[in-house]
């Protein structure tokens, strides 16, 4: 996945629109990502590969999605309904066994459609407001997991 870090600081754009100013890639691509400092570079959690329901709301949408990949910071959410980078959101993630977990999230990025390529679209969300339950649901879940490995390269 190709991803600049070097953002201009426009806001962000629908889909559609993106699409149409976008030049065609054989990846997906990063369209926007907040501002980060170059402690924020680093996660802070280890991701996992998870495959679960999600739904997400806001001031006036309610939509699902699927989580891909989770951490107990945050979530990537696979979904053509994406959110502008900074959006407070409202997060549900449907656990096994019947445990739903919820969150207040940010949009930290989000990764437009693109034909070409079969990387999802779709929002990190960083987890703002947790509780201690909910974020105990999710280590507990994490944990019997393996997490994902990426090259620093």
């Amino acid at each position: 996945m190709a991803m600049d870090l070097q953002l201009s600081p426009r806001e962000a754009r629908s889909e559609a629109e993106a699409l149409d100013e976008q030049e065609r890639r054989s990846e997906a691509t990063i369209l926007s990502a907040a501002p980060m400092r170059a402690s924020e570079l680093r996660r802070e959690h280890s991701r996992f590969s998870v495959d679960l329901d999600a739904t997400v709301g806001s001031d006036r949408n309610f939509y699902a999605g699927f989580a891909e990949n989770l951490a107990a910071g945050g979530v990537f959410i696979a979904t053509h309904k994406l959110k502008p980078v900074g959006s407070k959101i409202d997060v549900s993630i449907n656990l096994p066994n019947a445990v739903t977990v919820r969150a207040l999230g940010e949009v930290r990025w989000i990764r437009v459609f693109n034909e070409q390529s079969d990387t999802p679209p779709g929002m990190g969300v960083k987890f703002l407001e947790i509780d201690e339950t909910t974020a105990s649901a999710i280590s507990g879940f994490l944990s019997r997991r393996d997490s994902l490995f990426f090259d620093d390269a």
